[in-house]
């Protein structure tokens, strides 16, 4: 992860009034995303589904402007009620790690949320270029700190909501 590091990040928390597993158990489900996200329109999970776990791999469904878009994810580390995280790549060109982190607080959990840009090299500063004519987002870190904080809302709002 020490690449990932020097990469640029944007890193979001929120506290919510819900234990960690229970917000772990929500983000987890890569499928139910959509309903926090701005941007994320869920996911498919592929092959026999079941329990997600390091190594699953979903679609994730995206949009962000009138260009739907979809990428391949794969689960890099799944530790129930603690960390979720996953590549992000499209036509084989790694793009992107989300992660996220839950820290029990008195009274619920606080959760992290965290992007790294993983573009890098030739094929990286291609996607870089063309990105913005695919989903018609032009400043991908301010894009994504701004989206990152509504999805902790949403879910924050959603979960002690019961839903």
């Amino acid at each position: 992860m020490s690449q990932l590091m020097s990469a640029p990040r944007v890193a979001e928390r929120l506290t919510l009034k819900v234990p960690s597993e229970t917000a772990w158990a929500a983000i987890s489900d890569v499928r139910r995303m959509g309903e926090w996200s701005p941007e994320c329109r869920g996911a498919w999970i592929l092959g026999r589904g079941g329990r997600i776990q390091t190594g699953t791999r979903f679609l994730g469904r995206n949009r962000a402007s009138w260009l739907p878009w979809v990428t391949l994810c794969r689960v890099v580390e799944a530790v129930p009620g603690e960390v979720f995280a996953f590549d992000v790549s499209l036509f084989g060109i790694p793009l992107s790690r989300w992660v996220y982190r839950f820290t029990p607080v008195p009274g619920g959990c606080e959760v992290t949320e965290e992007w790294y840009d993983r573009r890098r090299g030739a094929h990286g500063h291609l996607i870089t270029a063309t990105a913005p004519l695919l989903t018609g987002v032009v400043r991908r870190p301010a894009r994504n700190r701004t989206t990152t904080r509504a999805t902790l809302v949403a879910l924050r709002d959603a979960l002690e909501a019961g839903r």
